[in-house]
Formats: structure tokens, sequence, C-alpha cells
């Protein structure tokens, strides 16, 4: 930290009024999403997974949906994963579903969430479970009312590194997690947290940041510097590379032949139809551009006259009970109607 930095930081952590101010505005202007009025450590859990990477308009029909079907730690734990993955259909990033299964598994084991919440280091307990690091093991323990911290997504990286005028990536989550664990306790409860996460939401926007309406404005040293924009720094993004797969294609009127994908590697555990690897991008162009976090997809679809070794016939009735990529899920609804024309891109 640079030494004006320092200095706000000082101020931050000798002053009461900034959680006053934020918690002020919090009870007038904040959200009301239902996963907040909860301190079960499931439900926050599996909240908390789903918005990762999912945002908030978006994740609240999953959530409802997911939670109709899988209401307990139990249900989820002794649910076929087949089943977890269907219900996911859409979300994208599987390997989500996938680890929500295996906690779900080893928190039962274990007799539920207890000796996870009250163990010696229990941020650090949680973070052996599959799929928590460090944000999620911190949302868990403050939402719940077990621990107090303040969990640190980009989103309040954002807002502290506006209000001290720390020129340090969003990126750099680890660090910005260590100086958000060194504010005093006032600053250590899901109140505040929540604050944050809606100040950052409705105000201290990534662009054009609505500083007048901001309830920290007095204190913040990015807004009294002229530039709050410049605050955090942005690292330039790496082009992501396209990687080219052919996937096969046999279906009769009756079912569609797939296969279910390993579960290490892209769509993991996932019904797909058979594919590989292609060295090259082809002459024609592809079938489809899926967004990945890596790289972006090139698709090309070869149809078949007989069916593909080692695949099996899935009847078009069953599907929607199947786990499936979504550009594959739109690919075959399309199928399933007959439509035998080029696929839609």
């Amino acid at each position: 930290m640079g030494s004006a930095a320092n200095e706000w930081w000082s101020r931050l952590l000798e002053s009461d009024e900034v959680v006053a101010a934020l918690l002020s505005w919090q009870r007038a202007a904040g959200r009301k999403l239902p996963w907040r009025e909860t301190t079960d450590p499931y439900r926050i859990w599996v909240a908390e997974t789903i918005l990762q990477q999912t945002r908030v308009e978006q994740a609240e029909p999953y959530l409802k949906r997911f939670f109709e079907r899988f209401p307990t730690l139990q249900a989820l734990a002794t649910s076929p994963l087949d089943a977890v993955l269907a219900v996911w259909q859409g979300l994208g990033y599987y390997h989500r579903a996938v680890h929500l299964h295996q906690t779900a598994q080893l928190v039962r084991e274990r007799g539920g969430w207890e000796a996870y919440l009250t163990a010696k280091d229990p941020i650090a307990h949680l973070q052996t479970l599959p799929g928590i690091g460090p944000y999620t093991a911190r949302a868990l323990l403050s939402f719940s009312g077990r621990y107090g911290c303040l969990p640190v997504d980009g989103n309040v990286a954002r807002v502290l590194s506006r209000l001290i005028g720390l020129a340090m990536p969003a990126s750099e989550r680890r660090k910005y997690q260590a100086l958000a664990d060194a504010l005093p306790e006032t600053w250590r409860s899901r109140e505040v947290a929540f604050a944050l996460m809606d100040l950052a939401n409705r105000v201290c926007l990534p662009r054009k940041p609505r500083c007048r309406a901001c309830p920290l404005e007095r204190f913040c040293a990015a807004y009294r510097q002229g530039h709050p924009e410049a605050y955090p720094p942005r690292k330039a993004r790496k082009a992501r590379p396209l990687r080219a797969f052919r996937f096969f294609l046999y279906a009769t009127p009756e079912a569609v032949w797939l296969e279910k994908r390993p579960e290490r590697g892209l769509w993991s555990g996932l019904w797909c139809l058979p594919m590989e690897e292609l060295p090259t991008l082809q002459s024609t162009p592809p079938d489809f551009v899926h967004e990945l976090t890596h790289f972006r997809l090139a698709g090309y679809i070869e149809r078949l006259l007989a069916p593909p070794p080692q695949a099996m016939p899935i009847p078009w009735e069953t599907l929607p009970k199947h786990g499936m990529p979504t550009p594959l899920q739109r690919l075959l609804a399309h199928e399933a109607k007959g439509y035998r024309g080029p696929f839609p891109r």
C-alpha cells in the first residue's frame, strides 16, 4: 500500500462513522433478497455457490427450483448426480453442481455443518471441502451468524479500493481479503457485508459510479481525487483461444445417442454427444461457438448413419432429466422438433 492509501486505511480503522453511514444507507436502500432471510448454512452455501458466476436476477428462479427439488442437505446428498445436473441446466460452470453434490455427501458423513462451523479454524476447515474457497467459507460463516468476518468478492474489493485509494486490481482477491480480515470487529458482520455488496451493485458501479448518492462519499479517497473510475485499476484481458471440437449426432424419431462425459475435464459428468477435439479450425464455419472460462469452443456437428460406439439411446421425452451442456441442449431442442436444417448460430 502506498503512503496515501495507508493514511486512509488508518482513518478507516479508527473511525466507526463509516460503518454507521453504511448501515444507515443499507436500512433505507439495501436489496431484499430471499436467501438473506435465513441463517441456515445449507441454504447460504447453495445460494453463494450459484451466485459465484451468476447474476442475482438470473439466480433467483434457479435457487427457487433447486430448493424445491433439494430442500435439505440430506435430500441433495442422497440424490444421484444426474438429478443435480438436470436442475442445474442453463446455469453453466457445471463443476459447481458437481462440487455441491460432493460436499453435501462429505458434510452429511460428518453429521452436518457443525463439525465445520465450530472447528478451531473454521475458515481453513471449510476450505477442505470441494468448491469452497476463501470467499465462500467466510460468507457461510458470516451470513449464518457463526463467526465475525467480512467476505470479499470483486464488488467489495472495488468499494475498498475506492474508499482508501488503493491502486490494486480487484483480481488480487487474497490481498483484499487480508485487508478486510484486519478491519475492526464493527466491520465484520453479515449486515456490513450485505451493505457493501448492495452499495457496489447500486451506487459504486464499475463505470459511472453514482458518487453523489453514496453514503461514503465524504470518506472516499477516490472521490476526493476526482477520478473514482480509475479504481481499482483493470488488468488487460487476455484473448481466449478458439478450440475446435467435432460432435457426432445420431438420432431417430424415438431417441438421440449420448454418452456421459468423464468426471474430469470439459463438461465433466454431463451427458453429451460423442465428441473429439480437432487440431485446427475447419474450412467451413462452425455450427456454434460457445464461450467458456478459459477458451471459446467452435463446435462442428457431424451426422452419423449408424449409432456411435459406447453411446446409448436417450429417449427424447427423458432428455430434460439429463444434465447437458447449454449449447447442445439448444441444438437438440431443435432436433427434437424434427428440424434438419443448419443449426442456429
